[in-house]
């Protein structure tokens, strides 16, 4: 299974490599991962921005795409199918005041918190292995002692 970590950040939060490497990591321990037919892909937007951008950012809801279909973004062309998108909002407070280990350690709780909140989509995903994504997430951030 395909898995990224999409990011959009206010310039005040230094050093988000982490955020890309985090993705990166997760990417290669979830690239064998089998948990159904129905996702090949998911992507989560990690929204972290100051006070005053706020009201441009807003967390989207979990969207599912079954179909083959072609984004064109920003001078990009891209293919997604049987692709779950959705976005987490962290508290920019508390993110940027923390260090680069409890960065990686706020995201790893907001994406399991996230899973609980994604039950209108569960319905419509039949063919998934819900327990055993969120158990494999949750070992790879145990793994990594970020829980």
């Amino acid at each position: 299974m395909n898995f990224g970590l999409a990011i959009t950040i206010s310039r005040e939060i230094t050093n988000t490599n982490i955020i890309t490497e985090l993705s990166d990591d997760m990417e290669r321990y979830l690239k064998n991962k089998n948990y159904g037919n129905d996702i090949k892909e998911v992507v989560i937007g990690i929204i972290c921005v100051s006070q005053g951008f706020e009201q441009f950012y807003k967390p989207k809801k979990a969207r599912y795409t079954k179909d083959k279909k072609i984004i064109k973004s920003e001078g990009f062309e891209y293919e997604i199918e049987k692709c779950l998108e959705y976005s987490i909002k962290l508290d920019f407070e508390e993110f940027q005041s923390s260090s680069e280990e409890e960065r990686k350690k706020i995201i790893s709780r907001e994406i399991l918190l996230s899973l609980d909140t994604l039950e209108s989509i569960k319905k419509k995903i039949k063919d998934f292995n819900w327990e055993q994504f969120k158990q494999d997430l949750e070992n790879y951030f145990n793994e990594k002692g970020l829980l």
